[in-house]
């Protein structure tokens, strides 16, 4: 899923570390106005980092959010690289092994 939020009125003073935390806000947002329900945020274990785990009808998800004040450099998502999308699996798998009674059906 790619939801572009156009980030231009972002002051210009925020640092990577504040403009990923509203990017991560604002994801969240937009999950629960479409019906999402938010297990967790920000969830950390050995093989990494799930930005937010939800749920929606049926449905475990693993987000990432990658939030980008221009595109300079390419796309969020091109920004995932295939290490990064090991680690998500990874991470995604240790999280359905030490959580119970999770949806039966998942997406990354």
């Amino acid at each position: 899923m790619s939801q572009r939020i156009n980030l231009a009125r972002v002051e210009m003073s925020m640092n990577r570390k504040d403009i990923g935390k509203l990017g991560e806000k604002l994801a969240q947002k937009f999950l629960k106005k479409r019906g999402y329900h938010i297990y967790e945020t920000n969830f950390y274990c050995q093989t990494g980092e799930i930005d937010i785990v939800a749920r929606r009808r049926d449905y475990l998800v693993f987000i990432e959010v990658r939030t980008k004040s221009n595109l300079d450099f390419g796309t969020p998502e091109e920004s995932i690289t295939a290490n990064k999308k090991k680690r998500l699996i990874s991470s995604s798998l240790h999280y359905i092994n030490t959580h119970h009674g999770l949806p039966k059906h998942r997406l990354f």
